[in-house]
């Protein structure tokens, strides 16, 4: 066994990481070899000084979990809201569009102009109201003329 992984044993089952099954072999091997059982020794009196010594003086100790790990936000997890919000947007715009364009085409034919007679007549949507004026301009060919109907709204 080298010495490196023998010191990492030795700190380990001072401090009681190791397994049962693990401590039991590494007992047989202090036996069979009488310079690991010295090294062993060393290792147990260093531990306990270390213990002692940071009882006494807890200054000594690091802190453990009293600095906070710098925050690492995932690259998904800072796109997917701003995706969402801008694909939200895009709805939204999409749907007042097509609204705004069906309410300003559905008010263009909503008034028609019939011949009549001599003169048109004008059948207007009581539905449509409008902040503007709108006229409608149609050609009466009985009397050649022009007819300008404006529209109720």
């Amino acid at each position: 066994m080298n010495p490196e992984t023998l010191r990492a044993l030795l700190v380990d089952r001072q401090l009681g990481e190791l397994a049962p099954d693990v401590a039991g072999l590494l007992d047989a091997y202090l036996e069979a070899a009488p310079s690991a059982r010295a090294e062993a020794d060393a290792v147990a009196r260093t531990v306990s000084t270390t213990c002692e010594t940071v009882c006494r003086f807890p200054d000594l100790a690091p802190n453990s979990g009293t600095e906070p790990k710098p925050w690492i936000m995932p690259i998904v997890c800072w796109l997917a809201p701003r995706l969402a919000s801008t694909a939200a947007l895009i709805v939204v715009a999409v749907l007042a569009g097509w609204l705004g364009y069906h309410a300003g085409h559905g008010a263009s034919h909503s008034g028609t102009m019939r011949a009549g007679g001599p003169a048109a007549t004008h059948i207007a949507d009581s539905r449509y109201k409008s902040l503007w004026t709108q006229y409608q301009v149609t050609y009466d060919s009985h009397h050649g003329a022009s007819i300008v109907v404006k529209q109720q709204g």
